[in-house]
């Protein structure tokens, strides 16, 4: 009984930056483990479709409406999550097309060191430096 109301708990009070970071971490974790760009995206699409799956199965809401919902504006958790997951694989898979079309102009980086560039790129993106 603990474990569950740990894991609600923690569900619960996740924020979308805690959501978006483990979505990253799975891609990161997976580039180390050497999977290609293609195996990681397959991995992503098979996530999207099913959290889609999960919500489509809800009756009381549609997908469209809250996929264009704002993450404050989601009240069910289980949806918040699973909208924001879906959301952060969605640019994940833009980003690792990306960097799939992009290698080239990067010689000598790894596929991982390119991605973490990514990331350090929105980092200082959404912290407005003022250089």
């Amino acid at each position: 009984m603990m474990d569950f109301l740990f894991l609600f708990h923690t569900f619960a009070t996740m924020d979308k930056e805690r959501i978006n970071d483990m979505v990253d971490r799975k891609i990161v974790t997976a580039f180390q483990e050497g999977l290609s760009i293609g195996a990681i995206q397959s991995d992503l699409k098979v996530r999207i479709k099913n959290f889609t799956k999960t919500i489509d199965n809800d009756k009381t809401v549609t997908y469209d409406e809250l996929y264009n919902s704002e993450f404050e504006n989601i009240t069910t958790i289980r949806f918040r999550y699973g909208i924001t997951y879906i959301k952060q694989c969605e640019k994940r898979l833009k980003d690792l097309e990306w960097i799939f079309d992009k290698k080239k102009r990067f010689p000598g980086y790894t596929n991982s060191q390119i991605f973490k560039m990514i990331q350090f790129k929105e980092k200082l993106e959404k912290d407005k430096l003022p250089f």
